[in-house]
């Protein structure tokens, strides 16, 4: 799967988990041990791993799991019917290149998630959000559930959810 944005040298593509970690380790785990950056069910067969390129670089990636949010999810957010159905994927590893934020690398690398996951018979998706990317997320239909939590060695986030319907 290949699709451009409104960049014409933007494509986004599916990757494999390996080809995330540069940028998991300098934007999400700057200074961690790689090992922090391999996140469970990232070899799954239906885990997806979008890669954003600009001019043959990626510069922005974005993960998704069949993974329902637990019950006692962090913040105290209420857990939805679609989560026990089986339908619910969890976004994780979403990052951009500082310099290159607002370009449409990002939604991109999201959209390109979130396809997949309708494909295969999703209904909701859902993330522990980092505090400064909530507005991101709101703006592309996501919305905000629960209180904020930390996430030790992390900061603080919040749990959010978008219909796949």
């Amino acid at each position: 799967m290949s699709t451009t944005d409104e960049r014409p040298n933007l494509t986004v593509q599916r990757i494999s988990a390996t080809q995330t970690h540069p940028l998991r380790m300098a934007v999400l785990r700057p200074g961690a041990p790689k090992a922090e950056c391999e996140f469970p069910g990232d070899e799954d067969e239906l885990t997806f791993h979008a890669g954003a390129e600009l001019d043959g670089r990626i510069v922005s990636i974005a993960s998704l799991y069949l993974e329902p949010r637990p019950v006692d999810a962090a913040g105290g957010a209420p857990v939805a019917p679609d989560h026990g159905a089986g339908t619910a994927w969890r976004l994780r590893g979403m990052a951009t290149e500082p310099g290159l934020r607002k370009c449409g690398a990002g939604r991109a690398a999201l959209e390109a998630c979130e396809a997949h996951a309708r494909e295969h018979g999703a209904t909701l998706a859902w993330c522990n959000a980092r505090v400064e990317a909530v507005g991101f997320y709101e703006r592309l239909g996501w919305t905000v559930l629960g209180e904020e939590f930390d996430i030790p060695t992390v900061g603080p986030h919040f749990v959010m959810e978008r219909s796949l319907r």
